[in-house]
């Protein structure tokens, strides 16, 4: 093994777990403390009965009855036969598959091109430059086209599609055992196809670790980070090594210690270098420089190229006082990526700016649950929404981490998480209202989590209710004595349009239970609503086992709801609303 290769599988095998293992520490006491800034509140702000004073609005007089109410309960699937929801032209729908697939073929291109790379550095090694060379191509391009090609662009295109992650380890067990079986081969080693699909696993089965979202949200950025500082890290004990070789003869005590000294000082280097380009991340993303989705990806395809140029390297990485061909294919390398960034920055900066605008933001009221089973529907649900418009949410414990942004992960570094809460309810409408709402460069629009106190989430929740697009109310899990939850409904049928309101339910839920407590509030709040003139309808969308179809039956409902003016569950087609769905 060579020399690059020693540092590349060190990264992988000893640096990475050990930022896994702080990005999971790191998250949970992020977590904790979130949590603990939500319980504080100032007694001053709060009323009699422990909620903060709010206004309700007008009051109607005794004898003014609530309107007709109608609870429609229907599956989410149920939303894809409706006459408008095979329109293939909408906006959201149609920019989410060119992005994908802009990806997915820059993906290709770029690594394609360094496996032709890694071929034509080999070539040296071929016994013969007539049909033996030829039929040895051929036979090493056989079993790439599976494991070597098509698998890890397949992998980077499921990052952002939102698939579920065990997807991530099934394609990795796939790609150990094709590599298996490939008995036939006569490569052995490293550069063999066994050797090379095991080392692309373990880079799978690691990023889908890092994608959890118990470490999530500290991951990404902690991984940017390493790998700054272990390629400075790298380089500095290279030319260490290149200036200062091994002539075999036994060290004194005080060359033992120079060695240390200067081992340390360059682990400090590395240390320094992984602290500024966290610093840098953090600044580039604040200024929309990248989403997070980028950031996920560039990290997969960093480590690949790491991983490649590893196998590439021959030599003892000891390039530095003399040309050789290692530093030519590393110089390589390093321009490839950088024309493959500008080109698909460009291609992209091309399909963005012909995006629609937003068509308004999703607010997602929510019964917090345990993390997985938030996130794993959050992700799926995202990964369309955010082609349509923002997400806004009030932070709470189940998602606490998942969604948190290199800027916030920063500044809690720092201590400064603080400056992220709302601690006044007087400071609930100008931070509500400057909520990001712009596209990332990849088309995208952001996760928005709004930090409060107990004593601001409420004046928050009824301005975001006031400027969202549309309202999801996920209600799965629910109970009476989820009384944030029962709050923020009865909010949302006091003041919220309904035909912007969807309530999610799933196939386990005593949806009568729910159907009579919904009517019971609204005996209570119907009455002071503006529209109550005339009968009104509540859509109620039951999840099984949150489906692709379900998913995109609730894309669907969502998109439909922004945009238009009629009740969601009322089936009229109109030909100039469109959904965003395929079938």
């Amino acid at each position: 093994m060579t020399g690059a290769q020693f540092a590349f599988f060190s990264f992988l095998l000893c640096v990475l777990p050990v930022v896994a293992a702080l990005a999971w520490w790191l998250k949970h006491r992020y977590s904790a403390a979130v949590v603990r800034l939500q319980a504080s509140a100032d007694p001053s702000n709060r009323s009699l009965d422990g909620r903060a004073d709010r206004k309700s609005g007008d009051q109607p007089g005794p004898n003014v009855f609530a309107p007709l109410l109608q609870v429609r309960v229907q599956p989410a699937t149920d939303i894809l036969l409706w006459p408008d929801a095979v329109n293939r032209q909408a906006g959201p729908a149609r920019l989410r598959r060119r992005v994908l697939l802009l990806h997915a073929i820059c993906g290709l291109v770029y690594w394609f091109t360094l496996i032709l790379l890694m071929i034509v550095a080999q070539a040296d090694q071929l016994q013969s430059l007539q049909f033996g060379v030829l039929r040895t191509v051929l036979r090493m391009l056989a079993p790439m086209i599976l494991s070597f090609v098509v698998t890890p662009v397949a992998v980077a295109w499921a990052l952002q599609a939102g698939l579920p992650r065990r997807l991530m380890s099934i394609s990795a067990a796939i790609v150990v055992i094709y590599a298996v079986s490939l008995v036939w081969s006569d490569a052995e080693g490293w550069n063999s196809e066994l050797g090379f699909s095991l080392g692309y696993a373990t880079i799978v089965l690691m990023l889908s670790a890092f994608l959890r979202p118990t470490i999530r949200g500290a991951g990404l950025p902690l991984v940017a980070a390493s790998i700054a500082g272990w390629a400075v890290f790298s380089v500095l004990v290279a030319i260490g090594v290149a200036l200062d070789p091994d002539d075999g003869g036994s060290a004194s005590f005080i060359e033992v210690a120079v060695g240390v000294s200067e081992l340390l000082l360059m682990l400090a280097v590395a240390i320094w270098c992984g602290w500024r380009a966290l610093i840098a991340l953090s600044s580039r993303y604040a200024a929309k420089r990248f989403s997070d989705i980028q950031l996920a990806l560039a990290t997969y395809w960093v480590i690949l190229t790491m991983f490649l140029v590893a196998s590439l390297v021959k030599e003892p990485l000891l390039f530095v006082t003399r040309p050789t061909r290692t530093k030519w294919i590393v110089l390589a390398v390093v321009i490839i990526w950088l024309l493959w960034r500008w080109l698909q920055a460009s291609a992209l900066h091309a399909v963005v700016r012909t995006a629609d605008p937003s068509i308004g933001p999703l607010l997602l009221l929510r019964v917090f649950k345990p993390s997985g089973r938030s996130q794993a529907f959050t992700d799926r649900f995202f990964a369309y929404w955010r082609f349509a418009a923002p997400v806004w949410m009030i932070a709470g414990p189940d998602l606490a981490g998942a969604y948190m942004e290199p800027d916030e992960f920063f500044k809690y570094l720092r201590g400064r998480l603080r400056e992220h809460f709302i601690a006044d309810p007087g400071e609930a409408a100008p931070r509500v209202a400057a909520l990001d709402r712009l596209r990332d460069p990849d088309g995208r629009f952001r996760v928005t989590e709004a930090y409060c106190t107990a004593d601001t989430w409420q004046p928050t929740v009824l301005e975001m209710m006031a400027r969202a697009g549309v309202i999801l109310l996920d209600l799965r899990e629910y109970a009476g004595t989820r009384l944030g939850t029962r709050y923020e409904l009865t909010e949302v049928l006091r003041r919220a349009p309904l035909q912007k309101v969807l309530v999610l339910v799933g196939s386990g839920d005593d949806v009568t239970g729910l159907r009579d407590e919904i009517e019971s509030i609204w005996r209570d709040v119907g009455r002071s609503r503006r529209d109550r003139a005339e009968p009104l309808e509540l859509t109620v969308l039951q999840f099984s086992r949150s489906s692709h179809a379900e998913i995109r039956g609730l894309f669907c409902a969502a998109v439909r709801a922004a945009e238009s003016d009629i009740p969601i569950g009322a089936g009229v087609p109109r030909a100039s609303v469109g959904s965003g769905c395929t079938r």
